[in-house]
């Protein structure tokens, strides 16, 4: 199961994603299905045997018997049915599909004014929440999701430098820069599209999406320059550096400027 906030893989009983630390809706929902069902049964069973006293002799007591069967029957097929990771996720990705096919013209429209406005973070949500990224009408807008994701994400590993995230202190600055290293390197691959070989023609790549990815990948960087107070050549070199260098660098940078609480240190 991947996490509706950054596609992280998640187990149904991660109450929060171990990668961004947004809340698991689904094994909340998951555990709360469990204990409302578990307790109907149990209220369930307890009127059957409060009622069986009022029977007499062996046919009472199949009645009895047989009712509970039933009972044990329906509760271990409804937890199977929500215990079962594929099944929820299939229900729920064809609930999203069913709503998307719905509002389609609306999502069309929000789309186009969150690309016109340049709202990255909320784009990523919008895109993440619907599952567009596996819609095939929207193929055109593939690398302005995914630089959108990759904006948010390098966004939220700054927050977690700059402010601590709670919960996941352990998991330390070197981690938040690396994992910022690795969005910027490969950048060229999986939004530019190197990696795809897409045409320099692209749609994806041309007119109202190409600005959209010129101003991203600008406003990543300035992002990324002020946080970490690069020099103007270090911020524009930082795309054609290896991952690893970059990752160094941000992390040399990171103990300069915020060594107060530093889970590595």
């Amino acid at each position: 199961m991947k996490c509706k906030y950054c596609g992280y893989n998640i187990g149904l009983e991660d109450k929060y994603c171990p990668h961004c630390g947004k809340l698991n809706d689904q094994a909340a929902q998951h555990i709360a299905d469990m204990e409302h069902y578990e307790a109907d049964y149990e209220q369930t069973k307890e009127t059957v045997i409060t009622k069986s006293t009022k029977f007499n002799g062996r046919t009472g007591r199949i009645a009895v018997i047989a009712l509970l069967l039933m009972l044990m029957a329906v509760a271990l097929n409804i937890t199977h049915k929500y215990s079962d990771i594929e099944t929820r996720e299939k229900i729920k990705k064809e609930k999203t599909e069913k709503a998307v096919e719905k509002n389609r013209r609306n999502i069309n429209a929000t789309l186009k004014e969150m690309e016109e406005h340049r709202e990255y973070l909320a784009m990523s949500y919008f895109v993440t929440n619907h599952r567009l990224r596996g819609d095939d009408n929207y193929d055109e807008y593939m690398r302005v999701f995914t630089a959108a994701i990759s904006y948010k994400s390098i966004y939220e590993d700054i927050l977690n430098i700059v402010d601590g995230y709670e919960g996941y202190e352990d998991d330390g600055k070197e981690q938040w820069c690396n994992e910022i290293a690795i969005y910027i390197t490969d950048w060229n691959s999986y939004v530019s599209g190197e990696f795809w070989d897409d045409s320099p023609t692209s749609p994806m790549h041309s007119g109202t999406h190409g600005e959209f990815l010129a101003d991203c990948r600008k406003d990543t960087q300035d992002m990324v320059q002020v946080y970490f107070k690069l020099t103007d050549e270090e911020a524009e070199a930082m795309w054609t550096m290896e991952q690893e260098a970059l990752s160094a660098k941000l992390y040399e940078k990171c103990r300069e400027l915020y060594p107060e609480g530093n889970a590595d240190e």
